[in-house]
């Protein structure tokens, strides 16, 4: 897969949010919890926010996030206003199942660069299954965003 890399500035974002630990494909059954504590009132695409990845039992903390302006009802969901970071980002268009091509690629230009990546990383979901329609995997696109570690040289400055 050919992907285009970028080096942005990602803006500050007010997002409630509802930390998860556990198996990362089931994330997405609790995702409709920070949705229903908002009442459906996000103003941004969701993503997650990534502490730690075990690649090999798939497992993880991590951070489900929905950008609103609203003040979360229950559901163990609170708000958090996400810092501005310099991130590399690349966008993945297909299946989730494929995007491991998209974290090679980061991991082999952040080599190539001397840049290093720190946590927490996020998935964003520009189109993605929806909460009735799983849609086409072909078609979703998520926007992979890797903070930098600040004061490189090679930060795109």
């Amino acid at each position: 897969m050919n992907y285009v890399i970028e080096i942005k500035n990602i803006e500050p974002i007010r997002a409630a949010t509802m930390r998860y630990k556990g198996i990362v494909t089931e994330a997405g059954k609790v995702f409709p919890n920070v949705f229903k504590a908002i009442k459906g009132k996000a103003n941004g695409a969701p993503f997650i926010c990534y502490y730690t990845m075990n690649n090999e039992t798939k497992t993880g903390e991590m951070e489900l996030c929905v950008p609103t302006a609203e003040d979360p009802k229950g559901n163990g969901v609170t708000v958090k206003d996400m810092p501005r970071i310099k991130a590399i980002c690349l966008t993945h268009v297909g299946p989730y199942e494929t995007m491991q091509y998209a974290y090679e690629a980061i991991d082999r230009f952040a080599q190539e660069n001397k840049l290093t990546l720190q946590s927490p990383f996020r998935e964003v979901f520009i189109k993605g299954p929806g909460m009735l329609i799983k849609g086409n995997p072909e078609k979703y696109i998520t926007e992979i965003m890797f903070p930098l570690k600040e004061g490189q040289k090679n930060d795109g400055n």
